[in-house]
Parts: structure tokens; sequence; C-alpha cells
């Protein structure tokens, strides 16, 4: 960590614990928690899942926990959001964990292996019925000081392309924004993946710096992006999303036991509600791009089939990187083997 890193650190760690020293924690006592998110601030994943994430915490915990917010890249980079949650730089950030694959191999299952998860539904059965939030908080807390929770969110994940799409054979060449594994089934498909945080997508598609990107219809329209885009693949879902919250250890520990019982189920079950206000927002989105001129593509059975291989060979490369990995991947090739989906 450089020397700015411990500094800035000390400064943020310090802040915190100052409402936190002196044992007993009085009932009325306030905790004022700093949290980024890594998306625009317009965007239904920063609107839907974390206002109303904040909003229902400080409703249960009557006032007792309140939000210092920061946009995307305020206080830190995107990418450096974990390592800053992990320092106490933030207390509690909201983020995606395709940009933390490197450190968290792990974190290519969190977000929903491509093609694996068409609804939310089937991520909130992965997560809560068959085991992988544990799996999913081992890697996590294992490596980082901090407490993880999953953010279910609702996408209609999709490939939108500045050109004409007819098939994947469009694909070839183009410099896409796609984070993570989704990166890498990119590369499979003879594009060239490039990691640009949410926020900075306007910018990178007017200076041609990409092409085309990974992302939601909700969220093109909300940023403003459809000007960009002349067609996009909906369908199939590359998958409906799984970001996080990951708060700073100490923070976590130094709350009592009924404000981190207000955290746990904002996080688990009020975030269900804004899941389906997700659902609504991106119905939406795919509405107004559509009205804007972006034409909606289906791929062909054949390029479907195509797609599984890849992405089937994906799961099977990620499965291989740690045994917290291989156990995440069998989860989700077992759900979806119960679906009827995979043999």
């Amino acid at each position: 960590m450089t020397n700015q890193w411990k500094f800035v650190a000390a400064v943020g760690l310090a802040a915190s614990l100052s409402a936190f020293a002196g044992g007993a924690v009085a009932a009325d006592e306030v905790f004022t928690l700093r949290y980024q998110v890594s998306h625009p601030s317009n965007q239904a994943f920063a609107t839907k899942n974390g206002e109303g994430f904040r909003k229902l915490v400080e409703e249960m915990s009557d006032g007792r926990i309140k939000f210092e917010v920061y946009d995307a890249g305020a206080l830190v980079s995107v990418t450096g959001m974990l390592e800053a949650v992990d320092q106490g730089v933030l207390d509690i950030s909201q983020s995606w964990g395709g940009f933390y694959s490197g450190d968290i191999p792990e974190a290519d299952v969190e977000v929903g292996l491509p093609l694996a998860w068409q609804a939310p539904w089937e991520a909130y059965d992965a997560y809560f019925n068959r085991g992988l939030k544990e799996v999913i908080e081992e890697a996590y807390e294992s490596r980082f000081n901090v407490k993880w929770f999953p953010a279910i969110i609702s996408l209609n994940y999709g490939i939108a392309l500045r050109e004409p799409i007819d098939t994947l054979e469009d694909l070839k060449g183009k410099k896409i924004r796609a984070v993570g594994v989704y990166g890498e089934l990119m590369q499979k498909l003879g594009a060239s993946p490039v990691v640009v945080p949410g926020a900075e997508l306007y910018t990178a598609l007017q200076l041609g710096t990409i092409d085309g990107m990974v992302y939601g219809p909700a969220a093109i329209h909300e940023q403003d992006l459809q000007g960009f885009v002349g067609s996009m693949i909906l369908s199939p879902n590359l998958n409906t999303g799984v970001g996080h919250w990951v708060v700073n250890r100490e923070t976590w520990e130094a709350l009592p036991d009924d404000l981190q019982d207000v955290i746990e189920f904002a996080a688990y079950y009020g975030n269900l509600a804004q899941t389906m206000n997700y659902s609504a927002v991106e119905t939406e989105g795919v509405g107004k791009i559509k009205a804007a001129g972006v034409a909606l593509v289906e791929l062909s059975e054949a390029e479907r089939a195509r797609m599984n291989t890849m992405a089937l060979e994906l799961w099977n490369e990620i499965a291989a990187r740690s045994e917290l990995a291989a156990k995440a991947v069998e989860i989700v090739k077992q759900q979806q083997k119960d679906y009827g989906e995979l043999d």
C-alpha cells in the first residue's frame, strides 16, 4: 500500500472508530458510514438497490445508522473500492464483483456465470437454498477484512454494439466493454474486451475507445447511451446479475447486534423488493431503447448453441481456478441440471 493510501486509510479508520470507542454502545448512538457505489448515481443499481437499501437501514434503525454517500469514483476508484473497504477508507461499498475477479476468482460466479440465471429467482435459489452464499462469503472474507452480502439485481444483460448485429460473427474484432468473466466470453467470441467503469461509458463511446458494451437496457437509457447503440442482443439474457455490499470488518463488529440485524435484513430480504423494482425499470428500459431506434436482436438456435458451448467452457475454466470456485461452479451446474437446462 502506498504512503498516500496509508494516510487516507488511517484518517478514514480513525473517523469511523471514533464513533465506536468507549466500550458499551449507547442505545441512541448514531453511526455514520462512508458508502460508495460503483455505478452512476442515476442508474437503477444505485437508485433501486442502493437507495432502497440505505433508506430501509435508516428507517429500521430509527436513524441510528446514517450514510455519507459518495458517487462512483468520488473517494476512490471503482477498481479500488474493495481494498478501500478492507483498509477502512470506506465503511461500505456497493459494487460488482467482476471488477475484483483478479483477487477473487469466485467473483465470476458471484455475478452470475454466462447464460446461467435468466431470472432473479434463479440467483436467489442458488444463493439462499443451495449454499452459494456461504461459498462466496468465504471467498471474500477469507481474503479481505470485510463482511460480504449479495445484491441480487434483475438485468437483461445484453451485448450492445454501435453497428448492426446479425450473427455472433459481427462481434469479431470489436472493442467491447465487458468486466470479468464477460470479458473472457467476449474474447471467445473474437472481440477485444475493455474494462471501463459504468460512469465512464459515455466518454468511452464518444471517443471511440469502445465499439460496444455488455450492459443492461435500463442503464443504457439512464446514461443516455442509446445514441451510440445501433443494435443489442437481448435474447438470450447473459445473466440476471448479482452485485454486492461489503462492509469493513471493524465497522461491522463495532455495530450493536440489533443494528447488524438491520443491515442483514436490508441486504437479504429488503433487497428482494428492490430487485422487483429493478425488473420494472429494466423492462421499461427495453421499451425506451427500442423507441430510440435500437434494433433488438434474438439469436438463432444455432447461435445460442454456439454461445452455450463457449459459456460452459468458461464455467469449467473458472472452476479450475480455486477450490472455492470449483464448489461455486458445481452448485450452479447442479442447479441447472435440476432445472433440466444442463445434461
